[in-house]
Parts: C-alpha cells; sequence; structure tokens
C-alpha cells in the first residue's frame, strides 16, 4: 500500500517539472513540410482537396499530449481568410485534408499553422502558397470544374480564369465576384431536378463548362430467394439516379458482380440461413444493405409449362404441366393454383410433385384458358410465376329449358320465347319442337326458325279455349326439356283499364298485391304500346313472396309503353294489373291534323284532330292557341295566345275579331314542352258579320211577329167573348105586332172615323121579313140614343123598301163600302118568324122563308156607337105565333 502511494506521488512530480518547464519555455513553431493537391485529378477537371504535412519540433521529453495546432487558409492574391479551424493530432500524424468550396484551380491558396496549448499559442509558420492557374500565361480563358456531377440540390461553385491581359472591364453573369486580378467565381449554383443526358452548360468569355446533376445510389429492400431448389437469386428495388451515364451504378452482392435490378447466385441452399450483402456504388456515393433468411423457407418457384389438355368433356377438362430440369422438385410438397377465363378458381390442389389437376363444374360448349402456378405446400412463401396460358373448348350438351311466353296482339295469338345463349343452348341450335294440344286434342307441330327469330303465330283455333302450347329446342346431342304455356282466352284482358304510369330515373317500376291464385310466382312484361310489329314484348319472371319489379333496359324516351303483371298459376296466366306510360316523356313531334277555320261573324271557331299516337311523345296536356293579326294597311301586327289544359277539347272559338289578316297556329303541350305548330290563315271581312247580324236581327224579327199570330188565333174565341158581348132580347108591344113590316140589317163598323162611315154609299141587301098569319104590319125600329163620344150619324135614317124578288138567301153578305157618302137599301128576303123567342143566328146557315104579303116598311134611324159595335147583319123575324126574333152574325177580323 505504501509502495503505490509512493509511485503516484512520483508520477505527480513529474508532471509539474514538465509543465513547469513548458511554461518556462515559448512553444516551438510547426513546419510545413508539404502542400498538395489531391492525386485523383488526372484529367484536370477541378480539384477541391487540399492536403498539408508538418512537424512539430517538440523535444521529445517535453511535448503536450495531445498536440492541437491552429490552421488558417488565405486566398493569396487577396489575402483573404476563406478557412480557420484548431486540429487535434491524436496520433501524432501532422497531417490534415481540406476541401475547398471552388476548385484550388480558381486561384492560388496559401496556408499556415501554429501549436497551440491550452492558452499558449506559438507563432505562425511561415505561408505555404499552393499555386491556381490564376497566375499562369494562358492565352484562354478557363472554367472550373468541367464535367462535373453533383447531387440534387447541392450548390456548385463556377470560377471563371481569364486569360492574360484580358480582365479590364470584365462582365459576364453569374461570374460576379472577383477574387483575384483574373478569376472572378458565382454564387452557389442549385438544381431541383436531374439533368438529361447532355447535361447543364456554364459560359464565359467564350469559354465553357458542362456539369450535370443527378443522385447517389439509394436502393431499397434487398431480399434474397431460391426459384428452383438449386440456387439464390437475389433482387432489390433501385433507386432513383441520373439520366446521364456519369450515375450509372455498379452493383456486387456478397463481392459478385451483379445486373441492375437482381443477382443470382450458385449457392446451395442447404446451408441453412444465410447473409447476402449488396452495394452500390457511383460517382456521387455508395448504398450498402443486406438480408438474412433460410432458402428453403423462401420458395418462389418458376413457371411450369402447361402442356394440351389431356381430357376435354363437355362439363369438365384435365391440365398437365412440366416443371423443366428442376428435379428437386420432383418430391418436393407442392400447392397449386389455377385461372380460368381470367378468374382464379377458389379451390387448390396440393400434393409432392404435382403434375396434373381437374377442373370441373365447366359449361359445356364454351371456349375456356387456363394457366397454372404453385409454392411450397410445407412453408409457404410467395406463389410462383404463372404458367403459359393454353385454350379449350368443352363438348356440347342438351340444351337448357326454354323462356317461354305469349303475346295477344290485334286478335291474333303469339307464341314467344327467349333464344338461348351460349351457357344456355350448349350447343349450336338447330330447330325448336312445337307440341300444341288440350286435354281432348293432341297434335304435334315441328317448326324451325332462325337463330334471330322467336315467336310463332298460333291458328285462331287452337288459341280458343283451354289449349296448351310446350316447346323445346334442339341440337346435336339432343332436346331440351320442355317448356309448356297454357294459352288464355282472347277476351280475358278485356276488363282491366289501363292506368297511368311515369317513370323514374329512366326505368320503371310497378308493384302489386300477392294474389291468391299464384302458385309458381309472377310475370312482367312490357311492350311499345303503339308499335305494330310483332313479338315485341319482353317479359321478366319473378318468383313468389317479390311483389315489386324494376325495368331498366332496352326503354326509349319519349316512347309509349304497356306494362302487365300476371300471375302464373297452373293453368292460363291471369293478369293482375296493366299501365300505360312514358319512362321519360318529350316535347311533341307532330302536328295536330286537320286544323280548320269557319268564321261566324266576329267569331272564328277553329277545330283540329289529334296528331298520331306515336308522335306524341307523352301525355298532352292541352293545346296552345295563337294568331297574329294584322290590318289591311299591314301595322297593328299583334300576337295573342290561349290555353286550353283539357285534351279532350280539340276546338277553340275567338269572339269579336276585327277585319284583317290572320294566321292562327295551334300545337300540342306535354310536361316536357310543346311541340311544332300548325297553321292556317284567314282574312275576316267587315261586310260579312255586318250582313250576318242583320239577318239574324231580320229573323229574330218575323219570329215575334209568328209567334203573336199564332196567340191570337188560339185565343180567338175568347177574344170575341171579351170584345162582343151577347145582343139583349128585344120587347115589342102587341100593336106592333099587328103590323106588317120590313126590316133590313144596319151596316156599321167599329173604330171607324165618322168620314168612314159616311162614306158607305150602298148597304148591301140584307132580310125582308113578312107574317104569313098576319097581315103586314109597320113597325117603328128606332134605336134609342145612348150617349157616345162618337159622332152622331144623320145618315142612318135610312127608308127601306122590299124588293120585288121575295125568294133570296139567307146568309152573311160582305159589307161594300162605296164612295158614295149614303147607304143604299138591301135586298131582303121573306122570312117567317118564329115565335120560339130570339135565336142568334148561326154562322153559315140559310133560311128561306115566303111571305104572302109585301109592304114596304119605312124604317127610322137608329143612333149606334161605332167605337162599341161591329154590326155586320141584323135579322128581323117575325113568326105567325106573334113572336120576332133578331140574329146577329159577326164575321172575325171585319
Amino acid at each position: 500500500m505504501a509502495s503505490a502511494d509512493f509511485w503516484t506521488l512520483c508520477t505527480l512530480l513529474s508532471l509539474a517539472v514538465v509543465q513547469g518547464k513548458q511554461h518556462a519555455l515559448p512553444l516551438p513553431v510547426p513546419e510545413i513540410v508539404r502542400v498538395y493537391l489531391d492525386a485523383n485529378d488526372t484529367h484536370d477537371f477541378g480539384v477541391w482537396k487540399m492536403n498539408v504535412e508538418w512537424t512539430d519540433n517538440f523535444p521529445n521529453d517535453i511535448k503536450p499530449e495531445p498536440a492541437t495546432y491552429d490552421v488558417e487558409i488565405f486566398h493569396t492574391e487577396q489575402m483573404r481568410l476563406v478557412h480557420n479551424e484548431t486540429l487535434k493530432d491524436p496520433m501524432g500524424t501532422h497531417q490534415w485534408s481540406w476541401t475547398s468550396p471552388l476548385p484550388l484551380q480558381c486561384t492560388s491558396h496559401s496556408v499556415r499553422l501554429r501549436t497551440r496549448h491550452q492558452s499558449h499559442t506559438s507563432d505562425w509558420t511561415p505561408l505555404y502558397t499552393l499555386k491556381g492557374k490564376d497566375i499562369d500565361n494562358s492565352s484562354e480563358s478557363n472554367i472550373y470544374p468541367k464535367d462535373y456531377t453533383a447531387r440534387v440540390g447541392e450548390g456548385i461553385v463556377f470560377c471563371c480564369i481569364l486569360k492574360t491581359e484580358s480582365h479590364a472591364g470584365f462582365s459576364s453573369p453569374p461570374f460576379t465576384i472577383q477574387i483575384s486580378n483574373r478569376t472572378y467565381i458565382t454564387e452557389p449554383v442549385r438544381h431541383d431536378d436531374v439533368s438529361d443526358t447532355a447535361g447543364f452548360d456554364v459560359l464565359c468569355n467564350e469559354a465553357g463548362a458542362t456539369y450535370f446533376i443527378g443522385y447517389a445510389p439509394d436502393d431499397q429492400n434487398l431480399t434474397c430467394e431460391t426459384r428452383d431448389l438449386n440456387s439464390v437469386e437475389c433482387h432489390w428495388i433501385p433507386g432513383k439516379t441520373g439520366k446521364s451515364y456519369h450515375f450509372n451504378v455498379q452493383y456486387t452482392v456478397n463481392g459478385r458482380k451483379c445486373s441492375v435490378d437482381q443477382c443470382v447466385l450458385d449457392d446451395s441452399t442447404d446451408k441453412g440461413v444465410m447473409n447476402w450483402t449488396l452495394t452500390a456504388k457511383n460517382k456521387l456515393g455508395v448504398k450498402m444493405i443486406s438480408d438474412v433468411a433460410d432458402p428453403k423457407h423462401r420458395v418462389r418457384l418458376k413457371a411450369p409449362t402447361i402442356t394440351s389438355p389431356v381430357l376435354v368433356h363437355a362439363r369438365n377438362a384435365t391440365l398437365e404441366w412440366q416443371c423443366g430440369e428442376m428435379s428437386k422438385l420432383n418430391s418436393f410438397p407442392m400447392i397449386c393454383q389455377v385461372e380460368v377465363n381470367g378468374h382464379t378458381v377458389q379451390e387448390t390442389f396440393n400434393g409432392s410433385g404435382l403434375k396434373s389437376l381437374v377442373l370441373t363444374d365447366l359449361q359445356p360448349f364454351t371456349g375456356y384458358s387456363a394457366r397454372v402456378r404453385c409454392g411450397s405446400y410445407e412453408h409457404f412463401y410467395k406463389w410462383g410465376d404463372w404458367s403459359n396460358l393454353i385454350t379449350f373448348s368443352t363438348k356440347e350438351d342438351i340444351p337448357e329449358a326454354m323462356d317461354l311466353w305469349m303475346q295477344i296482339l290485334n286478335g291474333h295469338t303469339y307464341v314467344v320465347w327467349k333464344n338461348l345463349i351460349a351457357n344456355q343452348s350448349h350447343g349450336i341450335i338447330t330447330g325448336y319442337e312445337l307440341l300444341l294440344g288440350s286435354a281432348t286434342d293432341m297434335t304435334k307441330e315441328h317448326i324451325s326458325q332462325a337463330t334471330n327469330e322467336h315467336c310463332h303465330k298460333v291458328s285462331a283455333k287452337r288459341a280458343e279455349g283451354d289449349y296448351f302450347i310446350s316447346m323445346s329446342a334442339k341440337n346435336s346431342v339432343g332436346v331440351s326439356p320442355p317448356s309448356k304455356i297454357t294459352m288464355p282466352n282472347l277476351q280475358s284482358d278485356g276488363d282491366i283499364i289501363p292506368k297511368r304510369i311515369s317513370g323514374l330515373n329512366g326505368s320503371f317500376s310497378m308493384s302489386w298485391d300477392p294474389s291468391p291464385i299464384s302458385s309458381c310466382g309472377y310475370v312482367m312484361d312490357w311492350f311499345p304500346t303503339y308499335n305494330t310489329e310483332q313479338c315485341a314484348v319482353k317479359w321478366m319472371k319473378i318468383p313468389s313472396g317479390v311483389l315489386n319489379a324494376t325495368i331498366y333496359s332496352e326503354i326509349e324516351n319519349g316512347v309509349k309503353y304497356t306494362l302487365s303483371v300476371y300471375a302464373c298459376t297452373s293453368g292460363a296466366p291471369q293478369l293482375l294489373q296493366r299501365r300505360e306510360g312514358y319512362v321519360k316523356e318529350l316535347a311533341p313531334l307532330g302536328k295536330v291534323q286537320n286544323l280548320t277555320v269557319e268564321q261566324y261573324g266576329k267569331d272564328v271557331k277553329l277545330s283540329w284532330k289529334d296528331m298520331h299516337e306515336e308522335e306524341k311523345k307523352g301525355f298532352i296536356l292541352g293545346y296552345i292557341v295563337s294568331y297574329k293579326h294584322s290590318n289591311e294597311d299591314q301595322k297593328d301586327v299583334f300576337i295573342a295566345m290561349a290555353s286550353i289544359h283539357d285534351p279532350t277539347v280539340r276546338t277553340h272559338t275567338l269572339s269579336n275579331l276585327r277585319p284583317g289578316n290572320y294566321i292562327f297556329k295551334v300545337k300540342a303541350l306535354t310536361s316536357a314542352g310543346a311541340g311544332p305548330e300548325s297553321d292556317i290563315s284567314l282574312y275576316v271581312d267587315r261586310q260579312v258579320y255586318t250582313m250576318v247580324f242583320s239577318i239574324l236581327i231580320a229573323l229574330g224579327t218575323l219570329a215575334c211577329v209568328i209567334a203573336i199570330i199564332v196567340l191570337f188565333c188560339s185565343k180567338r174565341e175568347w177574344l170575341q167573348s171579351k170584345l162582343y158581348s151577347d145582343t139583349p132580347k128585344p120587347v115589342l108591344s102587341g100593336e106592333w105586332l099587328t103590323q106588317g113590316f120590313h126590316h133590313c140589317y144596319v151596316m156599321d163598323k167599329i173604330l171607324l172615323s165618322e168620314s168612314e162611315v159616311l162614306m158607305v154609299k150602298n148597304p148591301e141587301p140584307c132580310l125582308q121579313v113578312v107574317p104569313q098569319s098576319v097581315s103586314p104590319l109597320a113597325i117603328d125600329l128606332s134605336y134609342t140614343e145612348v150617349p157616345s163620344p162618337g159622332i152622331q150619324n144623320p145618315t142612318y135614317n135610312i127608308p127601306l123598301s122590299l124588293p120585288d124578288d121575295a125568294n133570296l138567301v139567307l146568309g152573311y153578305m160582305p159589307q161594300i163600302q162605296n164612295v158614295d157618302n149614303q147607304l143604299q137599301p138591301c135586298d131582303a128576303k121573306f122570312v117567317q118568324m118564329d115565335s120560339a123567342g130570339y135565336q142568334p143566328q148561326s154562322q153559315g146557315s140559310s133560311q128561306t122563308t115566303e111571305i104572302p104579303n109585301e109592304t114596304s116598311l119605312p124604317l127610322n134611324t137608329a143612333s149606334v156607337s161605332s167605337s162599341e159595335y161591329l154590326l155586320h147583319s141584323a135579322y128581323l123575324y117575325y113568326s105567325a105565333s106573334g113572336t120576332t126574333t133578331l140574329a146577329t152574325s159577326f164575321s172575325d177580323g171585319s
């Protein structure tokens, strides 16, 4: 213990002695032995690395450990400090390298050193200068660096050394910084992308240089595996480099040269875990990556070679393949996968040295393509490469059952079917076998149709009653199972009234209530309503329990479709629902038909007929009627419009039109807009409607007059009873009855003026009365005057004489008005007086009575008001019984 403490104390004392000597003596100045450029620049393209060697001149006994040195580097001509650094030299080699930011050829560089120990430093060594190209006499300018390669984003400083005596007034961008008498440099130049194969150029005073931009190696994901159990194959993902050959990368794996992206090593796979190292190198750098694995756990087999299929049937085929010279695979447990028509089959196949497999569930008479790949079954790593692709076709088989339906069109029944597609026909269809019959009649009918035909017309006799149709398709192998349908009665759909349906998003959707008569689902069919083409119906069969369906395909805009839903039963299909509509309405395509115009005075009536159904393109909502009017001077032109919202109305009346030229237009309207117009012209004349109006007034007046006449004629007797009262019965005295007399009727006229009465000159003869059993009497027949507003007529006192001729006919005699102002005596008949009393004279009757003794009777005048009575005839009869009757006759309208 005491010995260890002694030696420690001695060491401390020796150090103290050395430090004391160092503090007592100044540090020695190092000596630069050599400054030189890196020897790699053999083409004078540019050197950036400066190497410095020196000695320290320390005595061996007092050299500090470790020694440090200060170094400074200058641009010699301007003595501008460009770098300073404190160096440590733990190894004592006395060497140092410095990389300049610009090529050392650009200008001369001077370097100096000094020794440092803590806060003490030695003196600087003399400057040691590394000469640049700017001090050489040259007849040409130079640019450094030349053919330089740099990383993307790296800053590059270029210098331009002018030829001798040419630096005065120099100006050449981007060389803007002067670092010596003849040398100019640029700011650092950077690029964010790689250069093309030609690189970038920089020019200065007729000198130039080219440089290239790229990447250092950056390869990733080294993976080594076996492909045949005999060798190891390594591959990786190459990184970005550049477009120029300057950035080409050299690859090696475990020292063996490799291609750009893979390397094959002939190593045994039985060594267990192995290590692989990839080295990638170019001018900008080096990249190294490694991988470790057991090759038998990394088996990725090469592609096998498939020969032609050995056995091919209608629904299966056998494939076989070879694995080349890979003998170790004959007993290697493998799992294989097959791809058919571009789709990988989920089922896998495994076995030792597997070389064949059987494909099942294939479609008859169908072309197939297939390929195979395999992998390790025990240590599955990856699937191997796909084999070559082979093609083959399966053989034919009997067709599948046909999809059968029916259509009733224009009173005819058609059986329709869908052509079998390739995976249903199972071969080439050679014909169809059609069987029609009923419970009592069975008749076979064989038909052959082209492949593009899919319907057959059923005879009228077989379309009636409970007939069924059975159909089968035939190919070279056999006949398909029959499809059967029972034909409904032609009138079975007559009670169903189609309802309107509208499409949505280019489709029709229908739903229905469940039907108790449905035993095998439902059938929905559709066809263009006004398409007279036979068998244009499409249909789909819907399973039981599904109560809706949507149609997307084969539906055109602007076409009216009829959609029906049938219940599938054990007998004939039963119609449940029928709709008609458009999937999308369009504006009408056609015009209204037979547009006519008729004028009624100031009014005009337009009439037209509906357009063709296939031209409607939608449900007609109404019509738009418009007209343009211009007068005779072609002025005051205007257009008027009217809308008709009832599609069933196809007439329109325009009232109170002014005279002039008119153009009338009518167009139909759907929800999508209006269609083209139909037009017609008419000239409205002023005289036409004026004359028509006058005729109408005249006809109305005539009708009123006729109505009044008819009314008065029907009320004739009533007017007679109101205007003419009954004549009172005359009272005769006995003295009057004992005398013979003559009596004549007095004529008068109601509502005549006094002058008109006085114009009567010769009154018509009326009557002469002679009693049979008594002698003629003279009777005074004067009237008692009655006050009247009329003028009294003194000419009424007319003497009457009995005519010589006693055989006169009694009856009505029209009054004849003469121009003379006195009344003439009238002829009279002798009438036998009836003692029964006064009897009114019947119109149209006559009586003749002989009176034996004729006596002239004076007739006194009577004053009668002409405004009260119209007395055409008055007759006085004298009878043998002593009574006198006065008969009066009136004439209507006299």
